[in-house]
């Protein structure tokens, strides 16, 4: 199975201290430690980190659509179903570390809008 490359951009809210986005950030990198494995048969080593990697940084584009995001991250998962657990569309198998870090970033704390985009290298569709 073909890894999944993650890429989330925050926008933060105006009234959003520095001291808040270096949280977020931190907190957001510390994923790939704090998110482990759940004793299911797509993951190989149960209670174990299992994001791939994850990258991030402060946004230095200077065109137009830019849009004011601030903040990208690419995280790597193994396959889709690790992507799955962590994004945790279902409450019942979602990552922990990752419900909370959201609750900290969420509209109603810091950041105004989040772009999210998933691929596989070198799949096109036509969708």
């Amino acid at each position: 199975m073909a890894p999944i490359t993650h890429v989330v951009i925050f926008q933060y809210k105006s009234s959003t201290t520095v001291e808040e986005k270096q949280n977020v950030a931190s907190s957001f990198l510390a994923l790939q430690e704090k998110c482990l494995a759940p004793a299911n048969p797509g993951f190989a080593f149960p209670g174990k980190p299992y994001i791939v990697s994850i990258i991030g940084g402060s946004n230095n584009s200077l065109e137009p659509k830019a849009a004011g995001y601030e903040h990208v991250y690419v995280v790597t998962f193994a396959s889709p179903e690790h992507r799955d657990y962590y994004v945790g569309l279902d409450p019942e198998y979602a990552d922990p570390a990752h419900t909370a870090f959201k609750k900290l970033v969420g509209p109603l704390l810091v950041v105004e809008r989040i772009a999210v985009a998933d691929f596989t290298d070198g799949e096109w569709s036509d969708k």
